[in-house]
């Protein structure tokens, strides 16, 4: 059966062989994918719009190194601020020299990796994250990666996965510049 899309409709590319409608409906503000009616609960969470008032509905905390269906990868996790923070299935956006690693970040979320947009450069400490968890989040023999703060006017800093410690490299050499997201670290279980 095919409707007409209202003005409401959002349409969007899917791999062939799948079918998505999104439908915004109301002064409710009511969601409707492919026909289900879902609803957006106090906590801000999309739920199915007959089950938001079941008590059953439970949240789960998600864990370092678990991969997610968007293709992303749990970094870190943080219960206390309700926060986690996500790389890439394979960490890294690209590569450029240290002054250039920008560029590597408006390319992803040009390129919407993994469907997101709102990729950004790694933090010092978010790579102090990436460098203890590389065995978690990735099968990859260790490499090379920028950090964020500089190291002097001609050095950046650089760490390398699984091991302590950052070092520095000149900042017009090229290294692996990760790329992070953040995003809830409580996802409904249902």
């Amino acid at each position: 059966m095919t409707t007409e899309p209202s003005q409401n409709a959002i349409n969007v590319q899917v791999p062939e062989g799948f079918d998505l409608r999104v439908e915004f409906m109301g002064a409710g503000g009511q969601l409707c994918i492919n026909g289900q009616a879902y609803a957006v609960n106090e906590m801000g969470l999309v739920v199915p719009a007959n089950d938001q008032q079941k008590s059953n509905l439970a949240q789960r905390v998600l864990e370092v190194g678990q991969r997610l269906r968007d293709g992303t990868v749990v970094l870190s996790v943080d219960i206390d601020k309700n926060e986690a923070l996500f790389v890439p299935e394979k960490i890294f956006g690209g590569k450029a020299n240290f002054d250039h690693q920008n560029d590597v970040v408006a390319f992803a979320n040009r390129a919407a990796l993994h469907c997101h947009t709102d990729w950004r450069r790694i933090a010092d400490h978010e790579g102090d994250k990436l460098a203890n968890n590389w065995a978690k989040v990735t099968t990859q023999d260790p490499e090379w990666f920028w950090l964020a703060a500089p190291g002097s006017i001609h050095l950046g800093r650089v760490r390398r996965g699984g091991e302590p410690g950052w070092f520095t490299c000149y900042r017009s050499e090229l290294h692996l510049v990760p790329v992070v997201r953040s995003g809830p670290a409580l996802v409904l279980d249902i």
